[in-house]
């Protein structure tokens, strides 16, 4: 079964009385454990179409299904417990909260989402520290950190609550070049490891290079699906 599958989706948002078609009519299917890129120039659509299959937004037609589930059936309150139960989020801007420690924002989901048991939060955390190698950083704050290792908190972030699906909102943006293809391939290495999706919103060739399946957008369509065969060994 499809771990995503949209049907005709359309967004056109409202600017004073101009209709601004964003999405003209996508049609697409994803299966589960799959490393994808939206690409295309800045209007394209990617973003909007990151946000519906996020449930941070609703398509104006059509219907997104994601892990079996209609989210354009979700309300607010449904939406949100959908999100913190099947899918992690990728920020460009890292969004850790400031005033907490590497730690605590790792555990920041599985306190205010998922209402995880102290023991069960602090294995899971520590785990997924030392996975992405921030173990000996858990007690830092964020502006103690440099963007690769902000990056990894934000991956571990993404994935303590266990989703189905991580989006990723151009990722490596703020990144050098030596730091984003390491985050790359520690986002290919927790792909192997617990067959999560990743898919990204992005310009960067780098993650273009490295992604199974390339989808190119341009006015609100996806126009071209191009599949890379990735040959990789996951140290």
């Amino acid at each position: 079964m499809s771990l995503i599958l949209l049907e005709n989706v359309k967004k056109t948002y409202i600017s004073g009385e101009i209709n601004v078609p964003a999405l003209r009519g996508i049609d697409l299917s994803i299966n589960p454990g799959k490393f994808i890129s939206f690409v295309g120039p800045s209007g394209s659509g990617k973003t909007t179409l990151l946000n519906l299959i996020g449930c941070l937004d609703k398509p104006s037609d059509g219907r997104v299904l994601v892990a079996g589930s209609d989210i354009t059936r979700l309300n607010r309150q449904t939406a949100a417990k959908f999100r913190g139960d099947n899918i992690g989020f990728i920020f460009q801007n890292f969004n850790l909260i400031p005033v907490l420690t590497v730690y605590e924002n790792v555990e920041y989901p599985l306190i205010m989402v998922q209402n995880v048991p102290a023991d069960k939060r602090k294995k899971r955390i520590l785990d997924l520290l030392e996975k992405v190698g921030m173990s000996d950083q858990k007690d830092k704050f964020p502006a103690q950190l440099s963007g690769g290792q902000k990056q990894r908190v934000a991956i571990a972030r993404a994935l303590v609550t266990e989703p189905k699906l991580v989006l990723a909102d151009e990722p490596t943006a703020n990144l050098d070049h030596h730091t984003a293809y390491k985050v790359i391939g520690l986002m290919h290495a927790m792909q192997a490891e617990f067959d999560t999706s990743f898919i990204f919103a992005t310009h960067d060739p780098k993650i273009v290079g490295e992604a199974e399946i390339v989808l190119t957008m341009e006015d609100g369509l996806i126009t071209k699906t191009q599949e890379n065969p990735i040959n990789r060994e996951v140290n």
